[in-house]
């Protein structure tokens, strides 16, 4: 099965796929391959290829954080976060409710490596049904949008 990753960005090319879903230009939270929120909210990076109902894997690295909320995916009313808010590599497993689906970075935080792909493919590859990723994940290094 063909991983793919439905984040339209992975290395966080500030010419790249960069608006919100409030329209805001990510653009300037974007440099070395890196999402960084300086702002004083939230900001939610939308996954708009999300089918409703099917299971996803979001994968990504907080690479630094002063971060005093928690970085955490949305949809509908339905929220899901990592086990950690830390340092290091985290995988949040969830199930979309509505076509609002978006990760939301706190201020404070810096993340890398970002990837969103069905479950099924993630559980083949890795051993599946972690809750985090492991140094075999290929979500550690992984960050072209098809993976093999």
């Amino acid at each position: 099965m063909q991983r793919i990753n439905l984040w339209p960005n992975p290395d966080f090319v500030p010419s790249g796929f960069h608006t919100s879903g409030s329209g805001k230009d990510l653009a300037e939270y974007m440099s070395a391959g890196r999402f960084t929120n300086t702002s004083p909210d939230y900001i939610d990076l939308p996954f708009a290829s999300c089918e409703l109902g099917a299971e996803y894997v979001c994968c990504f690295n907080i690479s630094a954080t002063v971060a005093v909320k928690n970085i955490a995916i949305w949809s509908g009313s339905g929220s899901w976060k990592p086990q950690a808010q830390t340092v290091g590599m985290q995988t949040i497993r969830f199930v979309p409710a509505a076509a609002d689906t978006r990760l939301g970075v706190p201020p404070g935080m810096t993340i890398d490596s970002l990837i969103v792909e069905l479950a099924d493919t993630f559980d083949e590859t890795s051993g599946g049904g972690s809750q985090s990723a492991s140094a075999e994940t290929p979500c550690r290094s992984a960050k072209a949008p098809v993976m093999a």
